[in-house]
């Protein structure tokens, strides 16, 4: 699987980004997150179920800043895996107006 590239040079989100449902296993998933300044903030989010809200589900935030990778907490770079939950989309959210934020996804299976 290719990894998938997201950058965000001011505040926002990005648009979902569905995962792969062929993967064996169904699901595992890592994010690496690199910041252009040290003060930037930014946050991944994951939906369960369909982020088309044909079926409503609730956003909820599996990374933030300085809660992935190394022990200092002021640190904003980050790295981190989600290995035994599955789901539906993920997406990434720049929480600052100092700087871009950039993540790369790599999935395990086909496509």
């Amino acid at each position: 699987m290719q990894p998938v590239y997201v950058t965000l040079s001011s505040s926002g989100s990005s648009p979902w980004r569905l995962t792969n449902w062929h993967g064996n296993p169904p699901m595992s998933i890592g994010f690496a997150v690199t910041v252009a300044s040290l003060s930037s903030t930014w946050q991944l989010d994951v939906m369960m179920v369909d982020p088309t809200n044909t079926y409503p589900s609730t956003v909820s935030t599996v990374f933030q800043a300085s809660q992935v990778g190394g022990p200092a907490a002021s640190s904003t770079n980050g790295i981190g895996a989600i290995s035994t939950c599955p789901i539906a989309a993920w997406r990434l959210t720049n929480n600052s107006t100092g700087g871009a934020v950039h993540v790369a996804a790599l999935q395990v299976g086909i496509g």
